[in-house]
């Protein structure tokens, strides 16, 4: 998979939750995957002593959920809405699986906000609901008994953003500075004209392509290190044969 989510994009909407005991269950799974923004739809309270019993460490999302009348008041600053649900039918196509959405997400959310809404525990989202949806995304479960428990639902499709977010591996990705990738780039290109690859005249058309390619890498402070020490020692190979 080409890129790398951005969690800050992602909001959770919960549409008219019934039991408290699941909004502080979704609390706590967003907070171990770095989801930050919960907003609840016409549901019941987030301060209900039990929501706190079960976020269990994620009291503080629960203090921070915001609380609206309407999933279009809800959605009003989101640019991109997915919808979930185990129904199928015409009007609820094409249905993706979580893999997949994250796949159309990835690139819209370098740029967009996303929300990912889940309807009240027994009947999920309405036809017209999901009409304020761009992807309907549908959690494959065995046909005898395909209800998921909506904390186990939210669980899903978070444990799948995360996995494709930059913060997994050990943290977000230093990239290296301008300044270093400048200066091993000037390496480069004078050893490629010492060693004959580089046309010293016209050598900028060749490097435009290599700074794409070296680009795309999205280099680390260490990566550009190793570089300057392959170009140095190329350079002193070339000094060499030359004595």
């Amino acid at each position: 998979m080409k890129g790398k989510m951005s969690l800050d994009a992602i909001s959770i909407v919960l549409v008219r939750p019934k039991f408290p005991e699941n909004i502080g269950s979704v609390a706590r799974v967003m907070k171990n995957m770095g989801i930050g923004r919960l907003i609840l739809v016409d549901g019941c309270s987030p301060f209900h002593p039990n929501a706190y019993k079960l976020a269990s460490g994620a009291e503080d999302m629960l203090e921070r959920a915001e609380e609206v009348s309407s999933l279009r008041e809800a959605i009003s600053d989101i640019g991109w809405v997915v919808g979930t649900t185990s129904r199928r039918g015409k009007e609820r196509k094409p249905l993706l699986t979580p893999r997949d959405l994250v796949k159309k997400l990835v690139p819209l959310s370098m740029k967009n906000s996303v929300a990912l809404v889940f309807g009240p525990e027994r009947e999920g989202l309405t036809n017209e609901e999901l009409f304020l949806c761009h992807f309907y995304v549908s959690i494959p479960s065995s046909t005898a008994f395909p209800s998921l428990n909506l904390s186990q639902a939210v669980l899903i499709l978070c444990y799948e953003i995360f996995q494709s977010s930059p913060t997994i591996g050990g943290g977000p990705l230093q990239l290296a500075k301008a300044e270093e990738l400048g200066k091993m780039f000037d390496h480069m290109e004078r050893t490629l004209i010492d060693i004959g690859f580089l046309d010293d005249k016209d050598p900028t058309r060749i490097m435009r392509v290599l700074r794409r390619l070296f680009g795309r890498s999205q280099l680390d402070a260490r990566e550009v290190q190793i570089l300057h020490g392959i170009w140095s020692k190329v350079d002193w190979q070339m000094r060499r044969k030359k004595v």
